[in-house]
């Protein structure tokens, strides 16, 4: 019988954690490991990517047989699901942190500064709560909804015309990360489905791919559109338990490349 892998694609922003495979959703594939004593991940072990020290695997094992059936799929039977900032975007350059999508309108010349301060209130309150690894996703929901109702309601106060987005995602620090060519690129060749899940503002992550030349027809946004330094260690073991892959600030798409060198 056929069955569905997934490799998930995922981020920790605010810990500059990157998880990754988290997002690759491979559909009917025909793949069968016999588990035995001592076996050697082999795929991985030849892909110098995964030998960076920005890469932590807890379950080799597990990792092996998600990249074997991948590679078996093939690109007629793949697809990717991703979501966007710190994933797809970087977390910081030379030192300086990147902005995410909300980010890019809160710190535009647009905004006001009253605007801009009440913003800031509301990230100091909450951003603690959302990076808070004692507090489980259901006691978190509450305060997330009631960040992004009042700071999009504030936004919305501003009346920021569309016809400016383009000019302030230019003047923005955001970026993608290293590879974005690469990635998007031989997504697109291979006619690979790309769809980008966000809980940002879509008109800005559309604009922000747009002006990279890499919104090609393949790749699908689904998000919020627009009407008109944690401590990493005490993170990370929460997250290696989440993901199969975590990336801890590595700026590049290096190992996604990899993977899908190995693929397509």
């Amino acid at each position: 019988m056929d069955r569905s892998a997934v490799a998930r694609v995922g981020a920790v922003a605010s810990a500059s954690l990157c998880a990754l495979v988290a997002g690759v959703v491979l559909a009917q594939y025909i793949f069968t490991v016999r588990r035995r004593t001592g076996r050697k991940t082999k795929i991985i072990e030849m892909m110098p990517e995964f030998q960076k020290g920005s890469v932590r695997i807890k379950n080799p094992a597990r990792v092996e047989e998600i990249i074997c059936g991948l590679i078996k799929g093939g690109a007629a039977k793949l697809q990717i699901i991703t979501d966007f900032d710190m994933t797809l975007s970087r977390f910081s350059y030379k030192g300086k942190r990147c902005p995410t999508c909300h980010n890019v309108i809160d710190n535009c010349k647009l905004v006001t500064d009253d605007c801009r301060r009440k913003l800031l209130q509301l990230k100091e309150r909450h951003y603690a709560i959302e990076v808070d690894p004692e507090l489980s996703v259901e006691e978190k929901l509450p305060y997330m909804v009631e960040w992004y109702t009042k700071s999009h309601g504030l936004l919305v106060e501003q009346g920021i015309p569309k016809a400016k987005l383009k000019e302030i995602v230019a003047e923005s620090d955001v970026m993608l990360k290293e590879g974005y060519e690469n990635f998007f690129g031989q997504l697109q060749q291979h006619e690979v489905p790309m769809f980008i899940f966000s809980a940002g503002i879509g008109d800005v992550l559309e604009e922000v791919i747009r002006q990279a030349g890499v919104y090609h027809s393949n790749v699908k946004v689904v998000s919020n559109f627009m009407d008109f330094d944690e401590n990493v260690d005490e993170l990370l073991e929460k997250y290696m338990d989440s993901y199969d892959i975590v990336l801890v600030k590595d700026e590049s798409l290096d190992v996604a490349n990899s993977i899908l060198q190995k693929i397509l």
